[in-house]
């Protein structure tokens, strides 16, 4: 699980269904042909042979390729304009008409939620000002997994305030108020 979370790219894009989501997709093939391609068919040194190993040698480029495959699609997800990007604790997303940057501390709930035809099933997101926003719908390529991040940073932060609350409270019936001030000006 650490592992699968240490190579997976730190960027996520939410593509939309429309003609530049699917622009961006199939415009990604040739490239990953071309790359392919070589790795299989491009003669390989002896001196780089692992394992003095041509096969496994090829099946590592491979795999490398593969994944700076899916970095090159998170790339160029975000060249799309309706995109959602999501990128360590900052979020990107259009609502009506222009770009908004949120950090993802400033989410109070994340929703799923129906909207009349064409979108369907959209995120709804909450900030802590009242602020609601339409995130993306819930059908676009990557969105649920933006989701369960945000889902999962908004739990976090619940836990968080609601130890911190825990702590408060024990702190204040460990030290009720009126005895701390009447021990200092005795002892003075």
């Amino acid at each position: 699980m650490i592992l699968r979370d240490l190579l997976r790219p730190w960027l996520r894009v939410a593509r939309p269904d429309d003609w530049t989501g699917t622009l961006g997709r199939v415009g990604l093939w040739p490239i990953y042909a071309l790359v392919l391609l070589v790795v299989v068919i491009v003669r390989i040194p002896v001196s780089w042979w692992l394992f003095d190993s041509e096969v496994l040698t090829r099946l590592v480029l491979v795999a490398a390729a593969l994944y700076l495959f899916g970095w090159l699609r998170m790339l160029v997800g975000t060249l799309i304009p309706g995109a959602v990007i999501l990128y360590g604790r900052r979020l990107w997303f259009r609502h009506r008409g222009r770009r908004i940057r949120l950090r993802t501390s400033a989410l109070t709930a994340v929703a799923v939620e129906q909207r009349p035809p064409p979108d369907g099933e959209v995120f709804v997101l909450e900030l802590g000002d009242g602020a609601v926003y339409d995130l993306c719908p819930v059908a676009w390529d990557g969105a649920p997994r933006i989701f369960r991040i945000l889902a999962r940073r908004v739990r976090r932060a619940e836990a968080r305030e609601l130890r911190r609350l825990a702590r408060a409270r024990r702190k204040a019936a460990k030290h009720p108020a009126g005895e701390g001030s009447s021990a200092s000006a005795d002892g003075g």
